[in-house]
């Protein structure tokens, strides 16, 4: 999402926490190694040097397929960040704005928090600790408190004024009544 950028606020009165970095399993640090090559060649994860007052911890949980899946425990940092509150829509307020169109379209955004931008100054919170070194994300991670209502806030912000589209975080739904106007409003959104 070009020219969106999330900033993450912290509360000041919380003194930092550093922890310390655990293990994986050693048949996996291969596939975990390429994994984290993956997230810097694709800009996602940059090498963090100098100091910095946050670290969690790199955990590695195993998918269904039998790869692994890398999180960050945020835990501590999310204990810190201060909320957003952006409003996240119901259920019904998704549902009630159906219904007039003939024609749908489902889009589902691929790694939907990973498509906005962290501010230079939000990155350092995100740094996490790996057998290889810090790291940080240049990108809003999975497992922070506050990424859902930003993101549905950058959300609202790109698809505001499109008509016959509805949208709760990485769903998008597009009407309409004929294939025309279907199409056109798709086009609008694509």
């Amino acid at each position: 999402m070009k020219g969106i950028t999330a900033k993450i606020q912290m509360d000041p009165q919380i003194i930092p926490v550093y922890q310390p970095m655990r293990r994986i399993p050693i048949p996996l640090e291969e596939a975990v190694d390429q994994k984290m090559d993956g997230l810097l060649k694709r800009d996602i994860i940059e090498i963090k040097t100098g100091p910095t007052t946050w670290v969690s911890p790199l955990v590695v949980v195993g998918k269904s397929n039998g790869e692994p899946r890398l999180c960050i425990d945020l835990r501590r940092v999310n204990e810190a960040v201060l909320r957003e509150h952006h409003p996240m829509p119901s259920v019904d307020d998704y549902l009630a704005k159906l219904g007039r169109g003939r024609l749908w379209s489902k889009l589902d955004i691929k790694e939907a928090f990973l498509q906005i931008e962290l501010d230079e100054d939000s990155r350092d919170v995100t740094t996490f600790i790996t057998r290889r070194g810090l790291y940080r994300f240049k990108r809003l991670p999975f497992g922070l408190v506050t990424a859902p209502e930003l993101f549905q806030k950058a959300m609202d912000e790109t698809l505001s004024g499109c008509e016959g589209t509805v949208w709760y975080l990485d769903d998008v739904l597009v009407e309409g009544r004929n294939l025309q106007e279907h199409d056109e409003r798709l086009n609008k959104v694509m």
